[in-house]
């Protein structure tokens, strides 16, 4: 269903629209007093794109296409936009940083791309997975589809919520980070930098947890 003249007007003061150009155009796209920025190829305005409308003050999020995810530096400004809502101190943006851009590789290469992490094993291996993926990536449907980043608050947490177009994987048997052999798409990694990691959906969403 479309929105009514008056529910896009209300939606548009806090939703914004990037162009996939570059990291500044995503700045500007970002810029306060937007609570979501989707990527123009990604919506269509009539029920084609991602769930747009007015979110809380203590809420960001960012919906872009496969291709700009792994082409450009959407963690780091979606950080320092973050920055620009909260305080948050040096130690707190690098962990949040480090932690969502695992997560969002995890879901470009093994979520949406569905790259098989073996690859990475040999330099013939690597050579093979860059072509790969640049394939993919021209691909509207694998290259178009979407990852969703999400940031919530309050006054002694931070939590940024990363969602793939993928199918999933089996977690269950996922180990923590200190056990030896422990694996599953970074899981480890995330656990290093983050306080608290939770997989949901079917092993589509990762949701990553700060105190502040």
């Amino acid at each position: 269903m479309c929105l009514s003249v008056d529910e896009q007007i209300e939606a548009d003061a806090f939703v914004s629209y990037w162009n996939g150009v570059s990291e500044q155009t995503l700045e500007a796209a970002l810029a306060r007093p937007v609570h979501q920025c989707v990527e123009a190829d990604l919506f269509d305005g009539c029920g084609g794109g991602p769930d747009i409308g007015r979110l809380s003050a203590d809420r960001l999020s960012l919906v872009v296409t496969t291709r700009s995810a792994y082409r450009h530096s959407v963690v780091k400004t979606f950080v320092d936009a973050l920055r620009t809502r909260l305080p948050l101190t040096e130690d707190l943006r690098i962990r949040i940083y480090s932690a969502a851009q695992e997560a969002l590789m995890n879901a470009v290469l093994h979520g949406n791309l569905r790259i098989d992490g073996g690859l990475r094993g040999s330099l013939d291996g690597l050579i093979a997975a860059q072509s790969i993926i640049e394939s993919k990536l021209d691909s509207p449907e694998i290259g178009g589809a979407a990852i969703r980043i999400d940031a919530a608050w309050t006054a002694s947490e931070v939590e940024v919520t990363i969602r793939d177009s993928g199918d999933g994987y089996d977690y269950s048997g996922v180990r923590p980070a200190a056990e030896d052999g422990a694996s599953g798409r970074g899981l480890e990694i995330l656990q290093v930098f983050s306080d608290r990691v939770t997989v949901l959906n079917g092993g589509t969403t990762v949701r990553l947890e700060f105190q502040r």
